[in-house]
């Protein structure tokens, strides 16, 4: 009987720690992101005219490559179809930045802020989020 009551403490034990990893992974991955397009946005606004310079193009592909990576990972815990919209919209504003698209690019920023914001909420660990 104490057997019992061990092995399923040590399970118990093993699932919070792992529930505590994978939350941290994905709000580092989703905060990452967020500062990461805040900084392109900075950039974005520093020369409306001409957003299509060499640095702010390679700066935009970087992030979605960098996210691209991550997102190998985050495939295993969270939703396809969400990441799948973050994908988009990373592409979009590296499209758009190549243009020089000031007004889509930074509409499409400032659009998946709020959206990264409001979706690593979500696996935050919070009574709202377990029940």
């Amino acid at each position: 009987m104490v057997k019992r009551w061990i092995v399923m403490l040590l399970i118990t034990i093993a699932l919070g720690i792992g529930c505590f990893f994978e939350n941290r992974f994905i709000n580092n991955s989703f905060n990452w992101l967020i500062n990461s397009l805040e900084s392109l946005q900075i950039e974005l606004t520093e020369n409306q005219e001409k957003i299509d310079t060499e640095k702010l193009i390679s700066d935009a592909y970087s992030v979605h490559e960098e996210w691209h990576e991550k997102v190998i990972v985050l495939k295993c815990l969270i939703w396809h179809t969400w990441v799948k919209d973050i994908e988009l919209g990373l592409a979009r504003i590296a499209v758009y930045v190549e243009e020089n698209d000031y007004t889509e690019a930074y509409a499409e920023l400032a659009s998946l802020i709020d959206y990264c914001a409001h979706y690593s909420d979500d696996f935050k660990i919070s009574l709202e989020n377990v029940f």
